[in-house]
């Protein structure tokens, strides 16, 4: 994936992201810099206070639990943030089986940041 490319094109890709044909992203995934790689989960990442994600606890926990963090050390990372953001689906689709607001989530996302892809 472009992500993938981005961080060195690490054959399992950054941590928990899950590589298919089709959409295979079901949450949103702040992949940032860290010493190790690893997994946080999205209630973590959110009251973390060396995270910027603490805005996201107002979207509830249905949301938290479709949201997490992962740390690699990628040196790209040291100077951005990338999120990786669940396929777009069609029609009823988009909010069959989301118990949150993923236009308000989207939109919270986009206002902070410098470019979307």
């Amino acid at each position: 994936s472009f992500i993938n490319h981005l961080l060195g094109d690490s054959p399992t890709g950054y941590p928990g992201s899950n590589v298919g044909p089709e959409p295979t992203t079901d949450r949103f995934v702040a992949i940032m810099h860290g010493k190790e790689e690893r997994v946080l989960p999205g209630n973590a990442v959110a009251v973390s206070p060396g995270k910027p994600f603490s805005g996201l606890q107002r979207f509830g926990n249905a949301f938290l639990q479709k949201f997490q963090c992962s740390e690699t050390p990628a040196e790209i990372l040291q100077s951005m943030t990338l999120i990786d953001t669940p396929g777009v689906l069609s029609g009823e689709k988009q909010r069959i089986g989301r118990n949150y607001d993923m236009a308000q989530v989207c939109r919270w996302f986009a206002e902070r940041s410098d470019l979307i892809l």
